[in-house]
């Protein structure tokens, strides 16, 4: 059997209660906003976004691989070699000695720099070919960046460098911190090229070594300002 509910109308005063705001919460609610909003205001002025370029990099050791690659052709040309493998070599060391035996003349390969010898067969143009190389003690690199011709001419010496390799992930061994040397923006390709010396060689932000290769690429952000949050924000608006 169905029951009846009675519905009670709250008269006009108990409405007039519920439906009207107290006027202390409204102001209350409109003060905290306008705190909370400069509060945020006053902070963003403190805390900064850096405006940076992007650029791709190659660090290149200054000493260089050198290489003598030779392959028998001529019956009357004989090839000796003066050092063995994994010796150890300094500049102007003969390496190689070409003889004519016919004529007798001698033609000597010397090398360019101090290092350790490896010998090895076959290179991918000439796989028959017998190849020697000195591979040197690395102990400086040239730092050098490619930069898109948009945007280049914010470039500055002594603007902040941030260089991340490839090979080596930043999860693990972080990045390198350098700062702009030179700046001669004759666009090559539609990319300047920019020198950069590095703060704390090749020790990372982490304090973790990048071990010493001829050659490593990677990309680079360079620093061109730091703008506060307040700032943009306002410099967008206006």
């Amino acid at each position: 059997m169905a029951e009846l509910m009675e519905y009670h109308q709250p008269n006009d005063e108990i409405q007039e209660i519920i439906g009207q705001v107290p006027s202390r919460v409204v102001r209350w609610g409109i003060t905290f906003s306008l705190l909370l909003l400069l509060t945020v205001l006053w902070v963003s002025r403190y805390l900064y976004l850096p405006v940076s370029i992007k650029a791709t990099a190659t660090l290149n050791a200054k000493e260089q691989y050198f290489r003598v690659v030779w392959m028998k052709t001529d019956p009357a040309i004989d090839y000796v070699v003066r050092v063995a493998e994994h010796a150890s070599v300094q500049k102007n060391d003969t390496l190689l000695m070409e003889v004519n035996t016919q004529t007798g003349k001698k033609k000597f390969y010397t090398s360019p720099t101090d290092g350790k010898v490896a010998l090895f067969k076959g290179t991918e143009e000439m796989p028959r070919a017998s190849v020697l190389m000195v591979v040197p003690e690395f102990s400086d690199y040239i730092v050098e960046l490619k930069v898109p011709v948009s945007g280049a001419g914010q470039l500055r010496e002594g603007q902040k460098v941030i260089l991340r390799l490839d090979e080596f992930p930043e999860s693990k061994y972080g990045f390198l911190i350098g700062k702009v040397a030179a700046t001669t923006l004759v666009p090559i390709d539609k990319f300047y090229r920019i020198k950069v010396t590095l703060n704390n060689g090749l020790t990372t932000n982490i304090n973790q070594r990048i071990p010493m290769q001829a050659s490593v690429s990677g990309t680079a952000e360079i620093i061109t300002e730091n703008s506060s949050i307040f700032n943009k924000i306002f410099k967008d608006l206006i």
